[in-house]
């Protein structure tokens, strides 16, 4: 008996809520939880979905929100600052690798048509999952990171081009196929132009005034419908609804509701884009897994080392180290989420049999799905295959590819601040000015990246962690700052230090006095509940402790004072602060900016740049894991410096597309 399609997607998600808190524990990326939920609600398995047709409609939504997130994160200044590696190593890299899949493939029997879309979708890599995991291991801006997204930025825009080129193959035409791609190209440019203009003259004073209105239903509806209205519009032009969505999520991608627009539209793309996958795993023939299970996962060996050995070579070619270009190699070895849209786009158009499909479809989820593995590890397999001697580090420790001024000093006589959210890095800045040694540590990886870029002596960890606190030189430390506003993990956190010394004093902060005693009964020497001035409070309190004199003390507080607070102004956001703070404009920031090679200010001195017309402080300089002196009129500028900004979120955007392209 067929249920009906309600019941079908209700059953469907009871089965993925059921299996992603099963497979999350073993770190299985997303996308596999959803390709396997297919495989088992499909037709050849249980038989929940038999008519796999009726879901394709849905499915063409979730690319076009797919691609449309992509658009959002598709910056034309980081493709600038980036050109040489995006259309040197980039194009270099699909040509390669497109023509040495296509000879195979073809060598291997299948058609000519199959073959282009399956190399094609083998060649692309995964930009979700590269990007995120480069992010959870603060490898971004390191060289191979570097690498890896400029030759991903070109591979989104081959993807694009090979949508168009597939999207025109598709259509019932009594031209021939040349001339079917010729008009559709033309259609798409004439398209782009269309949108880059709305979005330049039109959106922006539209979302201005929709944003004024402070109601979240009404933004969320207004992107839906620009979305939505985008990829409407290319599908009546004849062009695929995702080339409209992903053009429509470039364009919005250029102006300063950028964040915020993703943050919203975020939740819909999720279910939709997983509703996608569920309808790939459809496609995967259970018969030709069980039946050429061994073939598959050698395939899926294959191309891994194969891709990652073609892109190692291309890079030592063109001039790159050898570590650097291993490792970008193997952060790229995987096949990409482009390709199953290139693979379904076939599928319905018969462009490609459908078990050349599932087969090609089972060898890239298995390659995505090595993919954290590797790069989790990819400090230990490059080492070990270039040779070079394997040194274990702590876990607890392991820190981002730039450390800090400060981080091989002696741990004696520190300070350690448990928390480095707004209050941690208010209390590390004065104790840095009067040249007192502080170490912290927060569970924030994306606020502990930023601030160890700016050169801040932070690391990533749970305070809650006794082997983590003795590493960090408990024993020696003169003072502990517990920051968060959390009584209950201050409270066993106190208890947990008094376990490893009961004589270092330790100051916790606490939004009132309701819960002192407690804090108090656990341990803590000084309770400091939040009033008026609260944070100049516990700065004044930490200074006291460190028997900094009071005249002193006093002069550095009212000095704060004097000055308008502009050094408690601005902090670096983590991940939880960054979706509430791009809901308000009006909220200084302070922005690592890394500036890549081929940047626009390189070799420029910072005299020149007139930072002040976007309204923003150039706070700190970082070159080569040092902080430099100010002042830096005269500081010129030079690759892989990092430069933190203070300012608004528009103004620093603004700011950071300036440096990199050079476009006032």
């Amino acid at each position: 008996m067929t249920l009906p399609i309600i019941d079908q997607i209700i059953i469907i998600l009871c089965i993925t809520v059921l299996a992603a808190a099963l497979l999350h524990r073993f770190k299985i990326p997303t996308i596999i939880h959803y390709l396997a939920i297919g495989l088992i609600a499909g037709p050849q398995v249980t038989g929940i979905v038999t008519d796999v047709e009726s879901y394709s409609f849905v499915a063409e939504f979730g690319v076009a929100f797919l691609l449309f997130t992509l658009g959002l994160e598709f910056s034309l200044p980081r493709l600038f600052a980036l050109r040489k590696t995006v259309f040197g190593m980039g194009s270099l890299q699909m040509l390669i690798c497109l023509g040495s899949f296509s000879v195979l493939i073809y060598l291997y029997g299948v058609s000519l048509e199959g073959t282009l879309i399956a190399a094609s979708a083998i060649a692309l890599s995964s930009t979700a999952i590269v990007t995120k995991e480069l992010a959870s291991v603060n490898q971004v801006n390191t060289r191979h990171g570097q690498i890896a997204i400029g030759i991903l930025l070109f591979q989104d825009i081959a993807a694009v081009v090979l949508l168009v080129f597939i999207t025109a193959s598709t259509q019932e035409s009594d031209n021939s196929v040349w001339f079917t791609l010729f008009t559709t190209l033309l259609k798409g440019i004439a398209y782009f132009l269309s949108l880059v203009l709305i979005g330049k003259y039109l959106l922006p004073p539209l979302f201005h005034q929709i944003s004024n209105t402070r109601s979240e239903e009404l933004f969320v509806l207004t992107t839906l419908t620009v979305a939505i209205s985008a990829a409407g519009l290319a599908h009546a032009l004849g062009l695929a609804m995702a080339l409209g969505a992903f053009m429509a999520g470039m364009m919005l991608g250029e102006s300063h509701f950028k964040h915020q627009i993703e943050n919203e539209i975020r939740p819909f793309r999720d279910v939709l884009l997983g509703l996608f996958f569920v309808t790939i795993g459809f496609m995967l023939d259970v018969d030709l897994i069980t039946q050429y299970w061994p073939r598959i996962l050698f395939f899926a060996a294959c191309l891994i080392v194969f891709k990652a050995a073609i892109i190692t070579a291309l890079c030592l070619y063109l001039g790159d180290k050898k570590i650097n270009s291993l490792r970008a190699g193997i952060v790229l070895s995987q096949g990409g989420e482009f390709g199953f849209a290139l693979i379904a786009i076939g599928l319905k158009g018969d462009l490609i049999p459908a078990d050349v499909a599932s087969f090609f479809v089972s060898v890239i989820v298995l390659s995505m799905a090595a993919t954290p593995f590797l790069v989790k590890n990819i400090s230990a397999i490059s080492d070990r295959l270039l040779g070079k001697s394997l040194q274990v580090k702590d876990p607890s420790l392991e820190l981002s590819q730039a450390p800090s001024d400060d981080a091989h000093q002696p741990l004696e006589n520190h300070v350690i601040i448990l928390g480095y959210g707004r209050v941690g890095q208010m209390i590390s800045r004065f104790l840095r000015q009067e040249n007192i040694t502080c170490i912290a540590i927060d569970d924030d990886s994306v606020r502990v990246q930023a601030a160890r870029q700016a050169g801040e002596n932070v690391y990533f960890g749970n305070a809650k962690q006794p082997t983590l606190l003795k590493l960090l030189g408990l024993n020696k430390a003169s003072l502990v700052v517990l920051s968060f506003d959390d009584y209950q993990a201050s409270k066993m956190v106190a208890s947990i230090i008094r376990e490893v010394s009961t004589s270092i004093p330790i100051i916790a902060r606490l939004r009132d006095d309701g819960h002192a005693q407690e804090l108090v009964e656990a341990g803590v020497t000084e309770v400091i509940p939040e009033v008026n001035e609260a944070t100049m409070m516990i700065i004044s309190h930490v200074m006291a402790a460190l028997h900094v004199p009071a005249e002193r003390v006093e002069a550095l507080l009212q000095n704060a004072r004097d000055e308008r607070y502009q050094m408690l102004k601005g902090y670096f956001l983590g991940k939880k602060v960054r979706e509430v703070a791009v809901r308000d404009s009006t909220r200084p920031v302070l922005q690592p900016v890394y500036i890549p090679q081929g940047a626009w200010v390189v070799d420029h001195a910072l005299a020149e740049l007139n930072l002040a017309k976007y309204d923003v402080d150039l706070q700190v300089v970082r070159r080569e894991h040092q902080t430099l002196t100010p002042p830096y009129d005269q500081l010129s500028v030079a690759q892989a410096d990092i430069m933190v900004l203070h300012g608004l979120p528009a103004d620093v955007e603004a700011a950071e597309s300036y440096l990199l392209t050079g476009v006032a």
